[in-house]
């Protein structure tokens, strides 16, 4: 299988993983954790494995995904809501701390919220961009 990102999937792959970031660094402060770069990576290796693992099943950043401001966002739903149970059991796992109703509804939701925080203005603009570029070209 061959993964191949154009430089729209690039700009949305760097901010989901900003995203992703903001909202490990969120919690560390939220919870009066030292943010550290290793904090940080240890936080959110196990959630990135689970996002990486369901970009690869939804193809969430190949041409298609993003044809649409809906199946953009449709396609980034359906990714968090597979990446976020495995990177829970990973991070569970992980440090052997069991996971709580509570904190898996407040990673889901907090996250995607950073995620949609971004991805909806995007999604406008790119497909606003998409339909002015077409227009000028016809």
């Amino acid at each position: 299988m061959r993964l191949r990102i154009l430089p729209t999937g690039c700009v949305l792959l760097a901010g989901d993983l900003l995203a992703f970031l903001l909202f490990v660094y969120y919690g560390k402060l939220a919870h009066n954790l030292p943010v550290t770069f290793l904090g940080i990576g240890e936080t959110l290796a196990p959630f990135l494995i689970g996002w990486i693992f369901a970009i690869l099943v939804f193809r969430t950043y190949a041409e298609r995904a993003y044809s649409s401001w809906g199946r953009q966002l449709l396609t980034m739903l359906f990714t968090w809501t597979l990446a976020a149970p495995i990177g829970l059991l990973i991070r569970s796992w992980w440090t052997g701390v069991p996971i709580t109703l509570i904190f898996a509804g407040v990673t889901y939701f907090v996250t995607l919220a950073f995620l949609l925080g971004w991805r909806l203005p995007f999604a406008l603009v790119h497909a606003l961009w998409k339909r002015t570029r077409h227009q000028t070209v016809h």
